[in-house]
């Protein structure tokens, strides 16, 4: 019988290899609450995400989200690497809605996703999802960058009782799907 942790410790190297795959970082794996990936059409990993408790997080990071988006609560928070560029991501609920921003350790800005209504998101980028063979929209977050301009949109999708989360460009051309698949990773820890 083969030994799951063996099998992954000797995966996880060769996942992290692959070309333009995104780096396991396994003591951010052990410590983390739970994982995100995200896969490229080959397979290849290509972002992930290290869910922490938000009191982990630098409090450069705490300062820069609560100037940036006052009041709320953070409720969640991420560890991840772009390349091998250490971010920190919070999450908090401000109104009602749910806010996410990206920040160097030093708590400069990196990327925010805004949770908006329907309405407010363009109608070019809503028409491209009219009668989608995605199944219906249940939620929509404007992606900014740095200087906290709009560079895109998400979409969250159900259909069938399954997931997908569509990335839009912001004259609604549809440029990318992804399944999010429930996922249990065994990280080896000694």
């Amino acid at each position: 019988m083969i030994d799951a942790r063996r099998a992954l410790a000797c995966a996880l190297p060769f996942l992290a290899a692959c070309s333009n795959g995104a780096q396991w970082r396994m003591e951010d794996a052990a410590a983390a609450d739970s994982l995100e990936l995200q896969l490229d059409a080959s397979g290849v990993t290509r972002e992930i995400e290290y869910h922490v408790a938000p009191g982990t997080v630098p409090d450069a990071v705490h300062e820069a989200m609560n100037a940036l988006h006052p009041g709320g609560e953070a409720v969640g928070a991420e560890r991840e690497y772009v390349g091998e560029l250490l971010c920190w991501e919070l999450t908090k609920v401000v109104d009602g809605r749910e806010v996410e921003a990206m920040f160097l350790e030093d708590g400069t800005l990196y990327a925010e996703e805004v949770q908006l209504d329907a309405e407010a998101v363009p109608e070019a980028v809503r028409a491209a999802l009219e009668d989608s063979e995605w199944g219906a929209v249940t939620s929509w977050e404007e992606i900014r960058d740095a200087e906290r301009a709009v560079v895109r949109y998400h979409a969250k999708t159900e259909r069938n009782g399954r997931r997908y989360k569509l990335l839009l460009e912001t004259d609604g051309a549809l440029t990318a799907v992804f399944r999010e698949v429930a996922a249990e990773v065994e990280v080896p820890v000694r």
